[in-house]
């Protein structure tokens, strides 16, 4: 995860939960944000909630959702540059679509070329136009609307239709353990350490149904505190569940004496 998503997920956690700590919040990199409260510093270690729908002949949906962004991503900046008006572009990928890197130019350069043939029959009557699978001749893209936008700048995207999981107690379980061995780390920079967990609805790498219950269970890890953030639209957003601890966690957990941050 990039600082920037980093700093936007930190950004709707503490707009939504209210015993966020006062105090500066300044970058860092391990963990990704120390916060120098009045009772004293905290480090907060942002990670992704993922999918995990890997196997030995295809990669898993997080790699194979970026390969779709690089695509549609080269391909608006492609368009961009020839200067023609905007348009909103949706490329329809099949599900396991996946490609070498050295093939996304090409097909970047095809999609922009579908899109520019799309513009002398866009008209105020026909607004959208529609390319199938054997027109657009790429292996994997199953269809390409070109759609009329009344917005300065055009939108390319790629969506991803799939089900929806639910959420597992262990998928939580292994991510605090892999987190749990750089705590130690974090340790020497701070006097509390949080670990926030998202999970992004607008993902579908990382949007998953959340059980009832889920955080009724006791999970192990050595965070003074943990949560489950899950990112949703405006008028469905729920706070974050904190993640209740096991007393063994509590009582096997030996912390060194913090270094002062100056």
């Amino acid at each position: 995860m990039n600082k920037d998503a980093e700093c936007f997920y930190l950004d709707r956690f503490r707009e939504n939960f209210t015993n966020f700590p006062r105090g500066n919040v300044c970058l860092d990199e391990s963990p990704d944000f120390l916060i120098k409260s009045p009772t004293g510093i905290i480090g907060v270690e942002v990670t992704h909630f993922y999918r995990q729908m890997s196997s030995d002949t295809q990669p898993p949906l997080q790699q194979r959702e970026s390969v779709r962004h690089k695509i549609t991503s080269l391909a608006k900046s492609i368009y961009d540059r020839k200067g023609h008006p905007s348009v909103f572009v949706s490329v329809h990928f099949d599900l396991n679509f996946h490609c070498r890197k050295s093939d996304i130019q090409h097909i970047a350069e095809r999609l922009v070329e579908l899109a520019e043939l799309s513009l002398s029959g866009l008209t105020e009557e026909k607004k959208e136009k529609i390319w199938r699978i054997y027109e657009i001749q790429l292996n994997g893209v199953l269809l390409l609307s070109v759609r009329k936008w009344r917005m300065e700048k055009s939108y390319w995207n790629g969506p991803l239709a799939s089900f929806v999981p639910t959420v597992n107690p262990q998928q939580i379980q292994d991510i605090l353990d892999e987190k749990n061995t750089r705590c130690a780390d974090y340790r020497t920079k701070c006097d509390e350490v949080w670990l926030i967990i998202v999970m992004d609805r607008f993902s579908a790498s990382s949007f998953s149904i959340i059980p009832e219950g889920i955080a009724d269970r006791h999970y192990t890890y050595e965070f003074d505190s943990a949560f489950l953030f899950s990112y949703d639209y405006p008028d469905k957003q729920k706070p974050p569940l904190p993640l209740k601890k096991s007393q063994i966690a509590d009582s096997s957990l030996t912390s060194p004496q913090p270094a002062r941050c100056q």
